[in-house]
């Protein structure tokens, strides 16, 4: 069906382009809201990759799922993002300045947070890269092959940097005073 409405999209017909949209918006929504943790930047880059799928479907080999394909592009304009939020962010604040704020904010108010509000905080404790492999493993669902082949890293890499990931959240979430029971 895919191969099929992307041969007619290809000769002209454009307008079935939206059924694709459609298809697929809730997925990019939840893979870039959980990347960025920020609605506005969720909604520009959800809305870029549904610009950068139309650019190229004429590359599009069918190797794969056109799902696979549309979060694909989602997970690397996300990391994109986050990597151009990053320098920016550096340029005004001193990394070591960053960190404390974080962690007076943190005692102010842990006794407040709910369990989704403790999850981003350790998502957020994670570098882009391992983050990308918990929202896709753990919140989205995807198994480890398909995680391995949206990443393109080896089914080991993603079940290794799980592992780290997820320890990694552990450890931070323990600041807050979540203790692994």
């Amino acid at each position: 069906m895919d191969k099929s409405r992307i041969t007619r999209i290809l000769a002209g017909e454009t307008e079935l382009f939206r059924h694709i949209v459609d298809e697929h918006k809730d997925r990019v929504a939840g893979v870039c809201f959980n990347m960025l943790k920020d609605a506005n930047l969720a909604e520009e880059v959800g809305q870029e990759t549904f610009i950068r799928l139309f650019k190229s479907l004429d590359k599009f080999q069918f190797g794969s799922s056109l799902a696979t394909y549309v979060t694909r592009i989602a997970i690397n304009l996300s990391l994109n993002k986050l990597d151009s939020n990053k320098r920016r962010n550096n340029r005004f604040v001193g990394q070591e300045e960053h960190h404390q704020n974080i962690g007076s904010n943190a005692r102010d108010t842990h006794r407040t947070l709910e369990n989704q509000e403790l999850v981003q905080i350790g998502l957020q404790s994670l570098k882009p890269e391992a983050r990308s492999v918990v929202v896709l493993r753990m919140i989205e669902g995807y198994s480890t092959k398909e995680t391995s082949k949206l990443l393109g890293i080896a089914e080991g890499t993603v079940m290794s940097k799980l592992n780290r990931a997820l320890k990694k959240m552990r450890v931070t979430l323990e600041k807050y005073g979540l203790k692994n029971e």
